[in-house]
C-alpha cells in the first residue's frame, strides 16, 4: 500500500468533516474542535493561507482518503508545533497506516517546516492514542489531572513531546537542519541573531558563485544577512554525513523539488566552523 500525506484542499472538507463526526472517532477527539463541513472548510482554507503556522493534512492510501491529522504553531520563537486530530477511518485500522503517516508527518514538520519540538495531548482514557504516541517515539512528559470535562466526568490529559534529535540523525546533519530552520525563521521574521548562534565565534560562511564572497565571525555573518536578506526559504533535499561534517543538496521553497546547489558544513565542538554554500543556478 502506498501511504502518503498531503495538505488538505477545499474538496477534502466533506471527507474530513465526516470522519471527525464518525461514531468511532468523535468520542476520542477534543470537545472544543470545530465540527461540521463549514467549520472544517474554514480550517482548511486557513491552513492553505498560513502553511507555516498551521496545517490540516489528509492521509491517503493508493490515492484514497483514509485519515486526517493537524498541527498548529504553539510557540513560533521556540519553533514548537502542537499536533492534534489524528484519525484513521475505522475501515482502515489495524494496518499500521496511522503509524506510517505519523512518522512522515513528524519528518515533514521537523525537517521541512523547521520545527524543533512537537507536542500532543490525548485523553487519559484513550489507550489506543497513548500506545500510538509511544510507538512513534513520543515521550510521555506528564499528566494533567482531571483537566477536561468529557463524557460526564473529569478526564486526565496525557502529555507527550518529540524533539528533532529524537529522529536519530547524525549530529552534523541535525545541525545543518537547525541552521536551515533558523535561516527560514530569519526570512519570515528578519531576526538573524539565532542563525549566527549556529557558528563558532570565528566561523566562516562562504557563498560560492555569489558576488558577496565570504564572511568570518558571527557578527559579520549576521550583518551580511541583515544587509542583504534572502527573499525565499531553503529546503534540504538530501543530507549526508561526511568526515568532519555534512553535505546536503538544497532547493528554494518556491520550487522545492529543483536542486539549486549544495551546502557543506564543517563542525567544531558541536557548532559550525565553516559553511560553504554553492549555487548551480545559471
Amino acid at each position: 500500500m502506498g501511504v502518503r500525506i498531503r495538505r488538505a484542499v477545499p474538496d477534502d472538507a466533506e471527507f474530513v468533516a465526516g470522519l471527525l463526526a464518525h461514531d468511532e472517532v468523535e468520542p476520542f477527539l477534543s470537545a472544543r474542535r470545530p465540527q461540521g463541513r463549514a467549520a472544517v472548510l474554514e480550517e482548511i482554507e486557513r491552513s492553505m493561507r498560513e502553511p507555516h503556522s498551521r496545517g490540516v493534512f489528509v492521509i491517503e492510501v493508493d490515492g484514497r482518503q483514509v485519515g486526517t491529522m493537524e498541527f498548529e504553531t504553539d510557540n513560533s520563537r521556540s519553533r514548537i508545533a502542537y499536533l492534534s486530530g489524528l484519525a484513521v477511518h475505522p475501515d482502515f485500522r489495524g494496518r499500521g497506516l496511522a503509524e506510517q503517516a505519523a512518522r512522515e508527518f513528524q519528518r515533514h514538520l521537523l525537517l521541512d517546516l523547521g520545527f524543533h519540538r512537537l507536542q500532543l495531548e490525548t485523553y487519559g482514557f484513550n489507550e489506543r492514542a497513548i500506545r500510538h504516541a509511544e510507538r512513534i517515539g513520543f515521550v510521555r512528559e506528564g499528566t494533567k489531572r482531571k483537566a477536561y470535562r468529557r463524557h460526564g466526568g473529569w478526564q486526565d490529559g496525557a502529555m507527550f513531546g518529540f524533539l528533532r534529535e529524537d529522529l536519530g540523525l547524525p549530529a552534523a546533519v541535525d545541525l545543518l537542519h537547525e541552521y536551515v530552520a533558523r535561516h527560514n525563521q530569519g526570512v519570515r521574521t528578519g531576526d538573524w541573531e539565532p542563525l549566527g548562534e549556529c557558528f563558532v565565534d570565528d566561523g566562516c560562511l562562504e557563498l560560492e558563485g555569489a558576488p558577496v564572497g565570504s564572511f568570518v565571525g558571527r557578527e559579520a555573518i549576521v550583518g551580511a544577512y541583515r544587509a542583504r536578506p534572502p527573499d525565499d526559504e531553503v529546503r534540504i533535499l538530501v543530507a549526508e554525513e561526511r568526515p568532519g561534517g555534512a553535505e546536503a543538496g538544497y532547493s528554494w521553497a518556491a520550487d522545492p523539488k529543483r536542486r539549486v546547489g549544495r551546502m557543506l558544513v564543517t563542525l567544531r565542538g558541536g557548532e559550525i566552523e565553516r559553511l560553504v554554500v554553492t549555487s548551480e543556478e545559471a
